[in-house]
């Protein structure tokens, strides 16, 4: 299989069990589609976790899972990451998964020239952020709004943007 990482299990929630999830999706209500997520055992192995329960709660998701039925046991998974099977994720057409994102190529499609490449993917509230590192080691911020972003082609690792006048200037 081959997993992703969609949240981390960041508090408890009440007395039976229940943990409280900070979701890596672009809504919560995402995670509400499965019943199945993964808790990585060791450095090779994931433990499957069925889920009884999963609803959201202000930009959480609670998930009661089998098996956990006291907070002590909840306590116990307070810090891990939760993951899902990849090939059970349909992604909206124009949507792509951060960790398909990081390491593009950027390119700015007038010139063709290489911008750099993909750092880190953000949301600050308005749109995602891209963190684009150029070759020479300097650091600049994308806003991925489609008035800026011409094509991405994760099988090639190639994002073609429009570059606006100052948008990688070093001052």
């Amino acid at each position: 299989m081959n997993y992703i990482q969609t949240g981390e299990i960041v508090a408890l929630h009440g007395v039976k069990g229940e943990v409280k999830v900070y979701p890596w999706a672009d809504y919560p209500e995402f995670l509400e589609e499965f019943d199945c997520f993964f808790i990585q055992a060791n450095r090779m192995h994931y433990k499957a976790m069925y889920a009884e329960d999963v609803r959201c709660h202000k930009n959480m998701v609670l998930i009661k899972f089998e098996g956990i039925d006291t907070v002590e046991q909840a306590r116990e998974l307070i810090g891990k990451i939760i993951y899902l099977d990849r090939d059970e994720i349909e992604l909206e057409e124009g949507t792509y998964f951060i960790e398909d994102l990081i390491g593009c190529r950027v390119i700015n499609c007038e010139t063709e020239e290489e911008m750099g490449t993909v750092q880190a993917v953000d949301n600050f509230g308005a749109s995602d952020v891209y963190t684009i590192l150029n070759a020479q080691g300097k650091e600049f911020m994308f806003p991925a709004v489609d008035e800026f972003l011409v094509s991405t082609d994760i099988d090639k690792k190639e994002i073609r943007i429009k570059v606006i006048e100052g948008m990688f200037s070093e001052d």
